[in-house]
């Protein structure tokens, strides 16, 4: 179970390295976490914008994960959804 958008990467991208077989280089690995992301940040747009978590002034990526865990309903499920979508979407245009 995925509890982190930080987590999320870091299984995004070994899942990658894995199932291509491929070696994901530096711009590869950062290119699949920046579009799983935003593609998580889209999802949950409706539910927290970005003036929100400006306001909260939350400063470290702990505290913005921290914060979108109490804050969002089913935070895992969506994270979850959007990481093997994401998953999904990129292997298949490889």
């Amino acid at each position: 179970m995925l509890k982190t958008l930080t987590e999320a990467k870091e299984y995004a991208v070994k899942k990658v390295h894995e199932l291509s077989e491929d070696i994901v280089d530096e711009i590869e690995k950062s290119m699949i976490e920046d579009l799983l992301e935003e593609n998580f940040f889209e999802k949950i747009s409706d539910l927290v914008d970005e003036k929100t978590i400006e306001e909260k002034k939350l400063v470290s990526q702990e505290e913005l994960e921290w914060y979108l865990f109490h804050k969002i309903p089913n935070y895992t499920t969506v994270l979850e959804e959007t990481t093997a979508e994401r998953l999904s979407n990129y292997l298949s245009k490889e």
